[in-house]
């Protein structure tokens, strides 16, 4: 189990206990699930985020040697 589901339990126990004092067990257990879909969104969206992140820089430097290439080319013509 990796340390972010780790926290996550925590915080999901934590609000099940907050939320059952004002809202009741049904309620709590909900806001209880959303915090762990929340938290399992939030990572989810970095690592598409990051992976986005990757496929530019990809592409961009790709770009460059083909300009770099085309370049060269017409720059060596003799």
């Amino acid at each position: 189990m990796g340390l972010w589901m780790k926290s996550c339990c925590q915080l999901t126990r934590v609000c099940a206990c907050r939320f059952s004092t004002l809202y009741g067990q049904t309620a709590a257990a909900l806001y209880a699930k959303a915090a762990g879909q929340n938290a399992q969104a939030r990572q989810l969206y970095n690592a598409s985020a990051d992976t986005y992140y990757k496929a530019n820089d990809a592409a961009a430097y790709d770009d460059w040697v083909r300009a770099r290439n085309h370049w060269d080319y017409f720059y060596n013509r003799s």
